[in-house]
Formats: C-alpha cells, structure tokens, sequence
C-alpha cells in the first residue's frame, strides 16, 4: 500500500521504513524492527535497562557509565530460553475482542471511513506465510497500514532509519477501547484530543473530523471505543 510520490492524489504518502540491513521493519512506533523477536530483545534493554545474550552490555546513563556495585546482577540478565518464552508468549496473545456492534458504533464506523480515517488506519491486513498454520494468511483486523506517515511538526521526535521526525507508523487501533492514554508517546488521555493533534497528512482528516456534527462525533468516537 506504500504511495511515497501519493501518485493517487489523495494526500497520503506512506512509506515503509527499512531497518539496517535494509529489511521492511514494522515494530515500534517508527516501524524500525523487522520482527517481533528483535524487537523483544531490543525493548529488555532499552525501554527495561534488563541486558540479554543479543545485548549484554549495561551500557551508560546520558553518557556516564554505571557506577561499580550498582548492578551486581551478572550478564545477560535473561537468558536465551526466557527471551524465547517471553517471544512464544507475545507471539500467541490472541487479538481483543471488539465491542458490542450497536447502531451507534455501525454509524460511527462510516463516518471513520467519510472523512478518510481508513486511507492510514486500514481496516485489515492479511498475514503471509507462518509456520505456525493458525498464523498463515489470516485477515486481521488491526487499523493500520504499517507504513510511516507524517504527522506534523507538533508531534516530531527522533529520526530512525528513514523516519523524519515528524514521521511515525500507522498506530493500530486495534484493541484501542482498552487503552487509557494515546498516541505514541501517551502525551493524551482523550481520544479526541488525540484526533486534534493529527496534523502532516492527515490534516484534512482531521479538518473533517472537527466539521462534523455533535452527533456524528459522539458516534465516531463511540466506534473508535470499539475496537
């Protein structure tokens, strides 16, 4: 689906993001890590500051390296066989269940395809070839394309691989009524403010967004509380 020239003409451009070896990433919110298992065993030390075979080195704290005594635990701090549980587990969480499909929520959901939610936060996607059968070619309804998009100056961070800043991965909704905070940094706990931050490609969807009628808005957000 990716269109980075929007040869379509319909205001979106997304694009995949490639890790360093040039592979298509889709984990994270830049879209940077190919595969779930890499990303595991990236997040334990990064996002945990646990260290594993893959990186078994503490490394600093904003540049410093950690005083001696501080972490007796030796190194890695997982071993090879919890990263694969920890893999097998994330790896067969079953999707959430959606919400109860009221009159409310079908409204909702097409007026989230009207004003264009759908062009980024697809539907569905279809997986490919699993060795696992009940993973092979199943259609998944996630809401997004995988694909980088830009969002806009107000949302820029970091640049990873090819992600600008202001670039971030489709989020996908799925699951999304059991969140309590949004986007990919959290930065809100409303969903429709977490509409309104949307600027880059999808201003204009958010322009519809803030033109619809209390009704419709209520039904939308309502959908969207769904999933």
């Amino acid at each position: 689906m990716a269109d980075p020239e929007d040869r379509n003409h319909d205001g979106i451009s997304g694009r995949p993001n490639r890790f360093v070896d040039g592979r298509i990433g889709r984990f994270g919110r830049k879209a940077f890590v190919p595969t779930l298992s890499e990303f595991n065993a990236g997040a334990f030390p990064n996002e945990q500051g646990v260290t594993t075979p893959e990186f078994p080195d503490e490394g600093t704290v904003g540049g410093t390296p950690i005083p001696a005594g501080i972490d007796p635990l030796p190194e890695p701090e997982i071993d090879s066989r919890s990263l694969a549980l920890v893999n097998d587990f994330v790896h067969f969480l079953a999707p959430p269940l959606p919400g109860k499909l009221t009159h409310s929520v079908r409204r909702g959901r097409s007026v989230f395809q009207a004003i264009g939610c759908t062009l980024c936060h697809v539907p569905s996607l279809k997986t490919g070839a699993s060795p696992v059968r009940a993973l092979a070619y199943q259609r998944v309804y996630a809401y997004t394309d995988l694909l980088l998009h830009d969002m806009g100056p107000d949302l820029a961070d970091i640049c990873l691989g090819l992600a600008t800043p202001s670039e971030f991965r489709t989020e996908p909704l799925m699951g999304l009524g059991l969140s309590k905070t949004f986007l990919h940094d959290g930065r809100t706990s409303s969903l429709e403010e977490a509409v309104r931050a949307h600027g880059g490609e999808a201003q204009s969807t958010r322009d519809r967004f803030l033109s619809l009628t209390p009704s419709q808005r209520a039904a939308l957000l309502e959908f969207l509380k769904s999933l």
